[in-house]
């Protein structure tokens, strides 16, 4: 099919109701009508000479026609706006949207990013720390850097680096307060908890005890953040003895922040991986970060 020829409201109308699996969704998007936005989809349809949708009482789905051509219009489309994005506004357009965790973004993303820019300054970042997850088939990032463990439904992972735990406190305590010299007595000094959602208050604590053959007693007191970075920094603070992510806590540790009462780690079941919609894999500004947090994953602290 010739350029002259591609029914190119037909197939903006497809994209959209294929990345929002809804004719009303997408007609939203577009602001047309729901009729007419399905009547361009039809014509789409005869067009081919085959169906895009299976239509079902719960909505609709792909079928393998549908999902052969939806790449190619999201990575087409997607350049196209990015190019005119550059034109309209200039280098500010030039950015990819990052979301990932606080701790993440301060305590091992940012301190990369000197060398992103000596190898990418043509294209900025724009960071965007939460503790939610950011719908990224919504737009509202372009990719993310999640702590969890995959699969997360219509993206692509790829993992960045694992987590191992252990204790970890500011020298002054120790000093303080004399170093540890069993496990078990750690128990005697204020611990600091992550309070992560979805996991019990005290868990990374007791799994690490566990390991080291201390049995956990009923209760773990301590001090409780949300926000795993705000226990590293009470740690380096002084308050007491976090169970830090060694692969956050690497650069504190060899400034001397931090240290170690005792080397063993334990391998968390959660890692960090990127993320990016399936449907914009082959996106210029997509690829162009991932090669390069994937190589940073590789290269020494």
């Amino acid at each position: 099919m010739n350029r002259g020829t591609l029914p190119l409201n037909a197939l903006r109308a497809f994209e959209a109701a294929a990345r929002h699996l809804s004719f009303s969704k997408a007609a939203q998007a577009l602001c047309v009508t729901h009729s007419a936005d399905s009547q361009q989809i039809k014509q789409l349809e005869g067009l081919l000479g085959q169906s895009l949708f299976q239509r079902t009482n719960r909505g609709v789905q792909l079928t393998e026609s549908g999902q052969t051509l939806l790449p190619s219009l999201v990575e087409s489309f997607d350049r196209i706006g990015e190019t005119l994005d550059g034109l309209i506004k200039g280098p500010a357009a030039s950015a990819i949207r990052v979301t990932t965790t606080p701790s993440f973004a301060t305590r091992w993303l940012m301190p990369r990013l000197s060398r992103w820019r000596m190898s990418h300054g043509e294209l900025s970042i724009h960071l965007l720390p939460t503790l939610r997850f950011l719908d990224l088939a919504a737009d509202q990032a372009d990719v993310g850097i999640r702590c969890g463990v995959p699969p997360w439904d219509g993206l692509t992972w790829e993992r960045i680096a694992p987590i191992h735990m252990c204790p970890v406190c500011s020298p002054s305590l120790l000093s303080d307060h004399g170093k540890p010299q069993k496990p078990r007595d750690l128990l005697k000094f204020p611990l600091l908890h992550a309070d992560i959602s979805g996991h019990e208050l005290g868990e990374e604590w007791r799994s690490w005890l566990g390991a080291a053959g201390v049995p956990a007693p009923g209760s773990l007191d301590g001090l409780s953040f949300h926000d795993p970075n705000l226990a590293l920094q009470a740690a380096i603070d002084g308050l007491g003895i976090a169970m830090g992510y060694l692969e956050l806590a690497t650069h504190d540790i060899l400034t001397g922040r931090l240290v170690r009462p005792f080397e063993l780690t334990l391998r968390y079941a959660y890692a960090y991986y990127l993320v990016y919609p399936e449907a914009r894999a082959k996106s210029p500004k997509i690829q162009a970060f991932r090669d390069w947090i994937l190589a940073e994953s590789q290269a020494p602290d």
